[in-house]
């Protein structure tokens, strides 16, 4: 960015124009010095310096906020209010007694001002540069005093001594809330890539198994069907067994009721030399 020093007529026009159109519009005062500064390159401070170092030349001199066309309406400065010398003795008393009792400077400027913020700040600020101030033997004694005071305390009492927040660091509630759910989120991920890595050893361990107890079955199966062929067909040998040996025995009969002839007897032979040989059983090899 490039350095700007002066300030022409139609810059200081512009403006306090933008100022006023800001505070028409209820804006903050801030909001504008910022628009300005994008607008022109300067810095966001050094226009509000300017600004208010500008305004108090044109209410000292009207003729020249008349010719720059300035509403003092629309125009006002913050009145800084200044602490009487009778406020100054008072407060820097009850800090002292505060920090006495083991309370660090802030903490005491936050119990007199009841809470308020802004009053602590004008407090604390007030106390710090009165110890400025001072000649430099007692301020090194006091510094000295209020650190010791402060550490004793830190390490008995730290409820006494009010940190405040750093708007660097602090975290609101919804980031808060996001970086919770993703740490429960990174939790459960690796408790169920633990689970699931178990729970995969375990499946692969049970099918392995059931794959051995299928192959195992599946032989057995086979055995059994091997077998129930074997019976089947030892059965239907039985059976035509069965069926030769009624069909000789009623042969037998009527060969014993018929006469002696000697073609019947022969046949009778050659019959049963023949039904011999088909039913003579193989001798079954080891």
């Amino acid at each position: 960015m490039k350095k700007i020093n002066s300030w022409k007529k139609q810059d200081i026009f512009d403006l306090f124009k933008l100022v006023e159109n800001y505070k028409k519009n209820n804006k903050p005062l801030v909001e504008a010095f910022e628009k300005y500064a994008t607008i022109s390159g300067r810095k966001k401070f050094s226009i509000r310096n300017y600004y208010y170092a500008k305004l108090s030349e044109f209410e000292k001199k009207p003729e020249l906020a008349n010719r720059f066309q300035i509403n003092f309406k629309n125009h006002n400065k913050n009145e800084q209010k200044f602490f009487t010398p009778q406020e100054t003795e008072l407060s820097i008393n009850k800090i002292n007694k505060l920090i006495e009792k083991g309370f660090s400077v802030r903490k005491a400027c936050y119990e007199i001002a009841c809470g308020n913020v802004k009053k602590m700040l004008r407090l604390q600020n007030k106390y710090r540069s009165l110890n400025r101030k001072t000649s430099t033997e007692n301020k090194n004694n006091s510094q000295i005093k209020i650190q010791n005071i402060n550490k004793n305390q830190k390490l008995n009492n730290m409820g006494n001594v009010l940190i405040m927040p750093n708007n660097k660091t602090i975290l609101t509630d919804s980031e808060i809330t996001s970086l919770f759910m993703g740490l429960v989120k990174l939790v459960k991920k690796a408790a169920k890539e633990q689970c699931g890595m178990e729970f995969l050893n375990q499946v692969q361990s049970a099918n392995d198994e059931l794959r051995k107890s299928i192959k195992t079955l599946a032989d057995k199966e086979r055995e059994i069907k091997l077998f129930q062929k074997k019976f089947e067909v030892l059965t239907n040998e039985k059976l035509k067994l069965k069926e030769e040996l009624s069909c000789l025995r009623s042969q037998n009969i009527e060969l014993l009721k018929a006469e002696n002839s000697p073609v019947k007897i022969n046949n009778l032979k050659n019959y049963i030399t023949k039904l011999g040989k088909k039913t003579k059983m193989p001798t079954e090899t080891a």
